[in-house]
């Protein structure tokens, strides 16, 4: 079942339609401290994660101070450096667009593949999916129980990490689940993380976002005979809920804090099937 038709035929903004100022209000509420917490793994260039179809970033510098230590002149009372970066947009923290995935060649909302071309996505482009503010939730399964490198979170679990820090999951939050793989899995070619049988219990919850320390949220390999990323196609095509990868959730884990104030936006790249991100918990 698929929530397809929930906002229109026409809806590219998936979950996120469940935010508005409200929602917004609610999660300022989390906010105690103010201490502002980056969840972004850093960005350096020649060094990815070894994820296969993803290449390391490139950063160049286009001018730098050797250049005026060549001899090139400042000009206007000043000098200055510049640089590029040229990044995979699902090779560092992250979030999928919808149009990142689809099955039957059908996309969420019913949208054919085809309309993702070479030159980008004409329907669900990551432009489309506004900034996420909201109440942010955090649950370290890597600190509940040892763990192998592709153990699963199946949601009996799920549920007893959110109970054991008196959470219950409302409308609109952001889910975000330490497997503990960013801190010591870099290169790894299994992950951990939730298992396809959370799918329908989050779904019901109306998570705008679920987020993780590893390469797809999900565990890898899935343990699924016809598919390797069922929660994707459950959540993210079935119910326009966005999936963030590759977070830092390691000073989460180390606050003490299962709820807070989430902020993440996209860039604006139009026709982008994912989008770097730097997702921000204010304590």
């Amino acid at each position: 079942m698929t929530g397809w038709g929930r906002w229109g035929a026409d809806d590219e903004r998936g979950a996120t339609n469940l935010l508005d100022a409200p929602n917004v209000l609610s999660a300022v509420t989390e906010v105690r401290t103010g201490e502002v917490v980056r969840l972004a793994a850093p960005i350096r260039g020649g060094h990815g994660f070894g994820l296969v179809g993803r290449p390391d970033p490139l950063h160049l510098m286009v001018r730098d101070g050797g250049d005026y230590a060549a001899g090139l002149p400042e000009r206007g009372g000043f000098g200055f450096a510049d640089d590029i970066l040229t990044v995979p947009t699902h090779g560092v923290s992250h979030v999928d667009a919808l149009s990142h995935v689809w099955q039957d060649g059908l996309l969420y909302n019913g949208f054919p593949s085809s309309y993702v071309t070479s030159q980008g996505a004409r329907k669900l482009g990551i432009e489309k999916i506004p900034p996420v503010v909201t109440r942010g939730v955090f649950v370290d399964a890597a600190a509940s129980r040892p763990r192998t490198p592709d153990d699963p979170v199946h949601v009996e679990e799920l549920q007893a990490l959110l109970a054991a820090n008196g959470v219950e999951l409302r409308t609109g939050d952001a889910l975000l689940v330490r497997t503990g793989w960013l801190a010591s899995g870099l290169g790894a070619s299994t992950w951990g993380g939730l298992h396809s049988d959370c799918a329908a219990w989050l779904a019901g919850r109306d998570v705008v976002l679920v987020g993780a320390d590893n390469p797809g949220v999900e565990v890898f390999p899935s343990g699924v005979d016809d598919c390797q990323v069922p929660l994707h196609i459950e959540l993210v095509r079935g119910h326009g809920i966005l999936f963030a990868e590759l977070l830092d959730l390691e000073p989460l884990a180390a606050a003490g804090r299962a709820t807070f104030l989430f902020v993440l936006a996209p860039l604006p790249l139009v026709g982008g099937v994912g989008s770097p991100v730097v997702p921000v918990a204010i304590l």
